[in-house]
């Protein structure tokens, strides 16, 4: 397992394919992909510019009769420091 797989799995964040629910609208959701990403921006002490591993769940709005990747999808970025996961989404199941 390699290092940005090991915080996946520390922030809770589900593997493609897991099942979670939106608190704020109790709507089912299906994680679609993750990947990470590599944003640069400077450093507020000495204004260099450093990587900030930045992390992408893309969520596909789960409705009857509507085939995957057909219908609503969102995407979604998250940060070491960032907490915001927990407080949107349940996981129902892991994959």
């Amino acid at each position: 397992m390699d290092g940005f797989e090991e915080i996946f799995r520390q922030k809770g964040f589900p593997m493609v394919g897991a099942l979670v629910r939106c608190r704020r609208n109790n709507s089912l959701w299906r994680i679609m992909e993750r990947e990470v990403w590599r944003r640069v921006e400077h450093d507020p002490d000495t204004a260099e510019p450093r990587v900030v591993p930045t992390f992408y769940l893309c969520f596909w709005r789960i409705e009857t009769g509507v085939p995957p990747r057909v219908g609503q999808m969102e995407g979604h970025l998250y940060t070491l420091n960032d907490n915001s996961f927990e407080a949107h989404w349940e996981v129902i199941t892991y994959h």
